[in-house]
């Protein structure tokens, strides 16, 4: 079992109740209906007796001891989409999330990022040395014609210098990234999570009838020493007791339901406890 699950349901999670969605099963076109409304307007509400989930919870990190990279305790699978997450982090830019505020929104990459920007400050350190000194050096043109004889030269003659003091100092920075990206390449840090298990008949009955009164359903795993990347070892054996958490969004905001917990079963379990006839 977990010992990272069992924590996260037990400080993260409260009982609740929660109205599931309106569901008379109506197209667009219906719902605009006199009668399609007068249908929603009298559609009951289910009501379900669950566990409140609070995101923030996701938002642990732990440290790898081989790499030193912060990495998040916990990976979040919709369950309507891939069983592979990959996610690439650069000094500059984290994964995006498609919509603000969705489960997998709480995943801390920050944190990565700010691993990733250490690996690479020598590289960071190397091209603002550079960028600098081309700035000064791009400059000493415009103190030369203030402060020396070459105020006395014709304009044309001036502007010349300018021009190809300015382009030999672009191609000495050009020429000097390429030598960087030679040296000191920039790095960046991909890592995986993989969902590898079965869901066992109770928790795929549970998530069926919870589909309809949720937008999206997910899948919390403990990710601990788990990703797979070039930086950090061989991942351990999968996790198993993840959580089924439910989202439910009443317009901008955003609510999260604890459904279940559950072992993950292998295909020969399933298949013998979905198909097998017992022999009377």
């Amino acid at each position: 079992m977990s010992q990272n699950l069992n924590l996260l349901r037990q400080n993260y999670c409260r009982p609740a109740t929660v109205a599931g969605k309106r569901i008379p099963y109506l197209f667009p076109l219906e719902k605009e209906s006199e009668e399609g409304k007068a249908l929603l307007a009298k559609a009951a509400t289910s009501v379900h007796h669950l566990q409140k989930f609070s995101p923030y919870g996701l938002q642990q990190t732990y440290q790898d001891e081989a790499t030193g990279a912060e990495l998040p305790v916990f990976a979040v699978f919709d369950l309507d989409g891939d069983h592979k997450s990959t996610f690439e982090i650069t000094t500059d830019s984290i994964p995006a999330i498609a919509q603000l505020g969705s489960l997998p929104g709480y995943i801390p990459f920050q944190r990565t990022r700010d691993f990733v920007r250490r690996l690479n400050e020598r590289r960071i350190k190397a091209e603002r040395a550079m960028t600098w000194i081309s700035l000064i050096l791009g400059s000493l043109p415009a103190f030369a014609y203030l402060y020396s004889r070459l105020a006395a030269m014709t304009g044309t003659s001036v502007l010349a210098i300018f021009i190809v003091w300015i382009v030999g100092v672009f191609l000495a920075f050009a020429a000097g990234l390429l030598v960087l990206d030679r040296l000191c390449p920039w790095q960046k840090l991909i890592i995986t999570a993989e969902f590898d298990g079965i869901l066992p008949k109770r928790a795929r009955e549970n998530a069926r009838a919870a589909r309809h009164h949720f937008d999206s359903l997910y899948i919390v795993v403990d990710q601990q020493n788990r990703w797979k990347s070039t930086f950090l070892p061989d991942p351990r054996p999968r996790a198993l007791d993840p959580l089924l958490i439910g989202e439910l969004k009443h317009g901008r905001r955003y609510q999260f339901f604890l459904i279940d917990q559950f072992d993950l079963t292998s295909a020969e379990q399933y298949l013998s406890d979905e198909f097998a006839v017992s022999s009377a």
